[in-house]
């Protein structure tokens, strides 16, 4: 057991010290304690103060907007309710869901289902339900028209060029809704021809051309053939006297396109490419709709009776879009009324279409010597459509009386001006894209972006500068070359277009691939909404529309839909192609034409011309595809 050691003399004395020391020390201690905590407690005071005043700011700034925003959509509320120029109608009795539109920016939303108006083919006792061959023949009596169809012969008949996976579906189409085809061709394979033949009940077929063109009992052929070889066979059918329907594209450059067209025109014969989209129902709605608007509005309202009580109206300032009927399931919660759209003028357009091709340079996909490239395959599809709003556009802003577009869908006339080709042009086209897939490398355009634009001139933005169009001091300066005067004098702010307040002005952004897939969706930006048309885009049969208040929130968005034509293809096989039975809506316009208005080339026909041209797929439009579609391959250097 250790025992504490005794204290020395030193430790005393530093214990002695420090009980002197100690009281001071202490006393010394407590002030310098209570100094502090005075200090920290003011510290804490002034920041609970500073704190609480920042609280008590927030609270009246969050206020204060908490009850602008309420006012200012109050306001837009009463604006656009009182605005005599506004085509938006609100019904009172559906306050609450205004309610939610403005003060929980909650859109309504509706869906509906349309059934567009009876087909041509189904006059003609062609149940569209069925299949099979039409052997009958029947009057047609047009009710819009006091002309009667053509009964002094045969019914319109048609031959097939091609015996590859487009012709296939579109023969599936001819054949399931009652036309009647009679004879097939290769280029030199009489056996394939032979096999396609037995495969549609067809009677003839061929393994030359030649055959085919001398072949009296066609009147009009299906040009099927790879996208290189448009040309040669439209020329040889059209100066064998026959009428053509071209596969798109209607060519590779619009040098071959004007060719075909030509000769078309100097022997008096039908020739239009096969755009079929245009003709889709949807497609239609949306151009009456949307893109074609009268002159002294800048809005596009419809009505449309959505019960489908009282059929098309009458009145002349309605536009065909009338005739769209409800389908019979929607009339359980859609009540009579009258459906308004006001999104303003189209402004712009994006689309991208893309599906992953097979990976084989002999397929047409990537074979630069069958035409090949994405461009020439889907992108021309965007192109037609960034197309129909220009074409709209322009028609719905003349008032000049021109020449008949054939017949619209109602087999009334219409006076539409003739427009040509490079009035539809755009000011400006740029591209790019690559060969690029999966490591290697093809001669084509795998994926390629490229954009389109109306408005600026030929120069894009304004510069500042003036040209005084009024007092130029050269008059042979291009009106697409000359830059607008100031508003005022000394201003380079803003500027007067050479142009007008009508002048179209649209930007179109689209994509296109054949390594990847993608929605295939086309959406129209307009001023006060958008609308979109759901993939397929290019065989669309539903649309949403998307509708903003002016400068506010979405207000409302309605789906659109339409029944597909109820033809079976299913007896001849699985489609290459989404939406095969669409090609019906072609064939259909076809045949009424030919049967109102003659068949052009035909002996003994009751019409002088016949049918030249379909209103819903002009001419102009179509060289016009083809000379914007070799703009954009040019600055890809698809032609080197």
């Amino acid at each position: 057991m250790r025992t504490p050691s005794k204290p020395t003399d030193s430790d005393e004395s530093i214990a002695t010290t420090t009980s002197e020391v100690s009281p001071l020390l202490q006393r010394s201690g407590s002030t310098i304690i209570h100094n502090n905590n005075n200090r920290h407690n003011n510290k804490f005071a002034m920041i609970h103060i500073s704190s609480l005043f920042i609280y008590i700011i927030c609270m009246i700034i969050a206020t204060a907007l908490l009850f602008s925003h309420s006012n200012y959509y109050h306001q837009l509320s009463l604006v656009n309710r009182n605005n005599l120029n506004s085509n938006i109608e609100f019904d009172e009795t559906h306050n609450n869901v205004r309610q939610d539109v403005v003060e929980n920016n909650i859109p309504e939303k509706r869906s509906i289902v349309l059934t567009p108006p009876p087909m041509y083919l189904d006059t003609r006792k062609t149940s569209l339900l069925g299949r099979g061959r039409y052997h009958q023949q029947h009057n047609h009596v047009d009710t819009n028209n006091t002309k009667v169809a053509s009964t002094s012969a045969t019914q319109l008949r048609w031959g097939i060029l091609g015996a590859g996976r487009i012709a296939h579906d579109f023969t599936s189409a001819l054949v399931s809704s009652g036309c009647k085809v009679t004879a097939v061709a290769t280029s030199n394979d009489y056996s394939r021809a032979k096999s396609f033949a037995n495969a549609f009940d067809i009677p003839n077929y061929y393994g030359t051309y030649d055959d085919l063109a001398q072949d009296a009992n066609v009147d009009i052929v299906y040009v099927a053939t790879t996208n290189q070889n448009h040309l040669n066979p439209t020329m040889f059918m059209l100066q064998s006297g026959k009428n053509v329907l071209v596969e798109k594209p209607t060519a590779v450059t619009y040098k071959e396109a004007k060719r075909m067209y030509d000769e078309a025109r100097e022997r008096g014969l039908f020739l239009m490419t096969n755009h079929w989209t245009r003709f889709f129902p949807l497609v239609k709605y949306l151009r009456t709709t949307f893109l074609e608007q009268s002159k002294s509005s800048s809005s596009s309202a419809t009505t449309i009776d959505m019960m489908g009580s009282s059929g098309p109206k009458k009145d002349k300032s309605s536009t065909s879009s009338l005739r769209w009927q409800p389908h019979s399931s929607q009339h359980h919660h859609l009540h009579q009324q009258h459906r308004q759209y006001n999104l303003g003028k189209v402004q712009a357009m994006h689309g991208d279409f893309g599906f992953k091709t097979p990976l084989d340079p002999h397929d047409r996909f990537l074979n630069r010597t069958l035409g090949g490239g994405v461009t020439l395959d889907v992108g021309c599809y965007l192109v037609e459509l960034a197309l129909l709003a220009a074409y709209d556009h322009h028609q719905s802003r003349t008032t000049t009386v021109g020449a008949d577009v054939g017949v619209n869908d109602e087999g009334a006339k219409r006076k539409r001006r003739k427009l040509t080709s490079n009035e539809l042009q755009p000011n400006g086209v740029t591209a790019t894209g690559h060969g690029m897939y999966n490591g290697f490398e093809f001669p084509v355009d795998v994926e390629s972006s490229f954009s389109i634009r109306w408005g600026g001139m030929n120069y894009g933005i304004w510069n500042g500068e003036c040209d005084a169009i009024d007092n130029s001091e050269d008059e042979n300066l291009a009106i697409n070359e000359r830059r607008g005067c100031p508003v005022t004098n000394g201003s380079t702010q803003a500027s007067i277009s050479g142009g007008n307040d009508d002048e179209f002005t649209m930007i179109a952004s689209f994509q296109a691939s054949f390594r990847r897939p993608s929605t295939f969706e086309v959406e129209y930006e307009f001023e006060n909404g958008r609308v979109v048309l759901h993939g397929p885009g290019n065989c669309p049969n539903e649309m949403t529309i998307y509708e903003n208040e002016p400068f506010g929130p979405l207000i409302r968005e309605t789906t659109v839909s339409f029944k597909l034509p109820k033809v079976d293809l299913s007896p001849y096989g699985r489609s290459n192609y989404p939406r095969a039975e669409g090609f019906v809506y072609v064939i259909d316009r076809i045949e009424e034409c030919m049967a109102l208005e003659g068949i052009p080339g035909r002996a003994g026909d009751v019409n002088d011309s016949g049918c030249l041209e379909l209103e819903e797929n002009s001419i102009e439009e179509q060289l016009a595809t083809v000379e914007i579609t070799e703009k954009v391959l040019k600055e890809m250097n698809y032609f080197g």
